[in-house]
């Protein structure tokens, strides 16, 4: 079962990519860019009552650093969207819907610094077919500079993710 959870990596750097400066791009999505680097990306995601805990160290790369919410949406898992854009003072609050293969919603926000991000998420999810709830928190730091190593790996990475269409 993959309740609108991504692979950690996937999720951490999209998440990670959206916390700083926000604009509305239109009603139905939003954007933020952040500064390249290394993060500490910590996830507790609750389903059914039962945690599910992440704590990693993502290296985000400037070409990364520019994401839609519609793009993070999209990282969570195949099929989910947003909509009802609001920014907020600090970021945005929005609706995340997704009708792939996890079906459900959430009411969700999001809230930056220059050196925290910080997600919330609570709704519901179908789990085998059965209705369940569903509550997400995310929180990532800022750490400094990725090391050259680092950044040759996501580099590589996002070079291979452009020549397969990604």
């Amino acid at each position: 079962m993959k309740p609108l959870l991504p692979k950690a990596g996937l999720l951490a750097a999209a998440a990670l990519a959206i916390c700083a400066a926000a604009y509305a791009d239109t009603l139905k999505d939003g954007a933020i860019s952040v500064n390249a680097g290394r993060w500490n990306w910590k996830q507790e995601t609750q389903v059914l009552g039962i945690p599910i805990k992440e704590d990693n160290i993502e290296c985000l790369i400037p070409e990364k650093a520019t994401i839609t919410l519609s793009k993070l949406a999209r990282d969570l898992e195949e099929g989910c969207t947003v909509d009802n854009v609001v920014p907020s003072g600090t970021g945005y609050t929005f609706k995340l819907i997704c009708k792939g293969k996890t079906k459900g919603t959430a009411d969700a926000s999001l809230a930056h610094t220059d050196s925290t991000m910080t997600i919330r998420a609570k709704g519901s999810a179908k789990v085998m077919g059965i209705p369940a709830g569903f509550s997400m928190q995310a929180d990532a730091t800022y750490l400094g500079e990725c090391t050259a190593a680092e950044t040759a790996h996501q580099r590589a990475k996002y070079e291979a993710e452009l020549a397969n269409g990604g």
